[in-house]
């Protein structure tokens, strides 16, 4: 808007110094035209007064009386002086005397013995006056001086029309050439005035379009460029906050951690996953050695921040527990936004516990699968050696050798019933009498149950209906009745209670020799046993609960464990009713 009102109001300015200046000098002109003709008129009527006078003596009374009659018929003042500028007479004071050398007028008659003039206030008239005075000549001899002088205001107020028309003529030019520069600048400017305000809305509004509405020959084509600028503009915004939301959802959805940091330190950006590792909200714009607590990772960053350069590397961080990561930091030079180190962060704590687990499952196998192998290899053998010539010690090896090959099969059931993930079969969905399932189940046992004199008791509503699928459900039953009664002191009683509502809940109880709060942690761990002795010696593969705990998560269910050393446990099943 500063621009645009300058635009008017620098040719204004000029416009008008231009007019004041072209009046004065107009002005002037005229003024100095106008005294040079009063003068060539004084001089005139000095002639005419001179040609009166006796020359022979200025100063009498005839000289006295002619140039008080010309005086006031041309209603003037004049003034007789001598040849040294001292008055004689002065039709206005006739009592005036004194001298008059010293005016311009009559110094310029006494140096040059030419007409002189000038204009000035007179004291004596209190009036601005033109003064014209000539020498008085008798022969080639110069007898006086006759000065003519008359008011300025007697011939200038006749001007003052002329001057008025002057000042109009001058105002009327200089207004129609600031009009004429007025339109050149509106025609200059009309673009840049409708132009403009769509520029600005299509900085402030990208994401709206923005169009020039004007038909105009001249300027078509600017305008229609324009148009098509705001129209890329348009795309150009819609394509970048589309990307942008997608990076952002992206970035926030990454499950590995990831995060933007300055060169002084200060997150720029960091993602959920992020925050999650290091267990704070809130990061971004905060020091990274105030969020991170962990001293390795700190130091890697440095250590970038310092070389400028990359690093991949494995550390065990503690952020605050403790925790596998594999950390990817990368300099970035960046001229607009500045240098910055780009940090990715992967969680490798649950993939290095899987590969523990897979190599203590692949070796607790190795050593369950070695030792009834390694006795069936050696009975074998002393059986091929000649120990079955004795009827005795045969029977004995070879029961011996039954059991092993037992064990060893409801080894590999296990691991059988291990490897099924509920994806690889059909759907077995059935719909069981849960007291007289229960039932079925507790009598493939009876004979266990009557070696150790141990009461099975069950406790829930009859004619109690649940549909589940038979295939995870019976191995979770079989599985905590077995280790009930494997852990059972002899004569003691097992609880079996069941409770059918949105939900199904099992809980098995024994009075057996309970387990310590570290136990507890790990009892659902494959191949893991709390009495290794007592389990080996009753022929347990150490997976049983395991199965339980993953068979009860593929039916949508969870186990919980409650135990106390020499007290018994309470294995809690819970099933959705669906």
């Amino acid at each position: 808007m500063k621009r645009k009102h300058l635009d008017y109001l620098v040719p204004f300015l000029l416009v008008c110094l231009l007019f004041l200046g072209s009046w004065k000098l107009a002005n002037h002109f005229f003024t100095k035209e106008l005294l040079e003709l009063q003068e060539e008129f004084l001089t005139s009527n000095g002639e005419l007064v001179i040609q009166q006078l006796d020359l022979d003596s200025l100063d009498s009374d005839k000289n006295q009386h002619a140039i008080e009659d010309f005086a006031k018929k041309a209603q003037d003042r004049i003034t007789l002086l001598d040849t040294h500028g001292k008055i004689i007479f002065d039709s206005t004071e006739p009592n005036l005397s004194g001298t008059r050398e010293n005016r311009p007028e009559v110094k310029f008659v006494l140096n040059k013995n030419d007409v002189g003039s000038s204009v000035r206030y007179s004291t004596t008239l209190k009036a601005e006056l033109l003064y014209t005075a000539q020498p008085i000549r008798s022969g080639d001899e110069i007898v006086g001086i006759l000065r003519v002088a008359k008011r300025t205001s007697a011939f200038q107020s006749k001007t003052q029309n002329f001057q008025r028309t002057i000042f109009t003529i001058l105002f009327l030019f200089y207004a129609f050439i600031y009009l004429i520069i007025c339109y050149l600048t509106y025609q200059r400017n009309r673009p840049i005035e409708t132009v403009l305000p769509v520029l600005q809305r299509m900085l402030a509004e990208p994401e709206k379009s923005n169009y020039v509405m004007q038909n105009s020959s001249q300027w078509q084509e600017l305008y229609v460029t324009v148009n098509q600028i705001s129209e890329q503009l348009n795309e150009t915004y819609a394509a970048y906050t589309s990307t942008e939301e997608q990076f952002s959802t992206l970035f926030h959805e990454l499950t590995i951690g990831v995060f933007i940091i300055d060169t002084e330190g200060r997150f720029i950006m960091i993602n959920p996953a992020m925050e999650e590792l290091l267990q704070i909200g809130g990061a971004s714009q905060h020091y990274y050695w105030q969020v991170i607590q962990d001293n390795k990772f700190i130091q890697l960053i440095q250590q970038v921040l310092v070389d400028k350069n990359q690093v991949h590397q494995e550390i065990s961080a503690k952020l605050p527990d403790s925790m596998n990561l594999d950390i990817r930091l990368r300099y970035i030079e960046n001229e607009l936004k500045g240098d910055q180190v780009m940090g990715t962060v992967y969680d490798l704590t649950h993939v290095r516990r899987l590969e523990k687990i897979q190599r203590d499952f692949v070796g607790n196998v190795s050593h369950e699968l070695k030792t009834p192998v390694t006795s069936l290899l050696g009975f074998t053998e002393t059986l091929l050696d000649g120990a079955k010539e004795d009827p005795d010690l045969t029977e004995e090896f070879l029961t011996i050798m039954q059991n092993d090959a037992k064990r060893l099969q409801r080894l590999i059931q296990d691991i059988i019933e291990l490897s099924k993930d509920g994806s690889d079969l059909a759907e077995d969905r059935q719909a069981l009498e849960l007291n007289y399932f229960f039932q079925q189940q507790i009598d493939l046992y009876q004979h266990l149950l009557k070696n150790k004199q141990i009461l099975i008791t069950i406790d829930g509503a009859k004619n109690c209906f649940y549909q589940t699928r038979l295939t995870f459900f019976q191995p979770i039953i079989k599985n905590l009745l077995e280790n009930a009664i494997q852990y059972s002191t002899e004569k003691s009683q097992i609880e079996l209670r069941y409770r059918l509502t949105d939900q199904l809940v099992i809980t098995v109880t024994d009075h057996g020799i309970g387990m310590s709060k570290s136990d507890q942690k790990r009892i659902f761990e494959r191949f893991y046993r709390v009495d290794k002795a007592r389990a080996r010696h009753s022929g347990g593969t150490g997976l049983g609960l395991a199965i339980v705990k993953e068979y009860s998560e593929i039916l949508g269910g969870t186990v919980e464990v409650e135990s106390h050393p020499k007290l018994g446990s309470t294995f809690t099943v819970t099933l959705p009713n669906n």
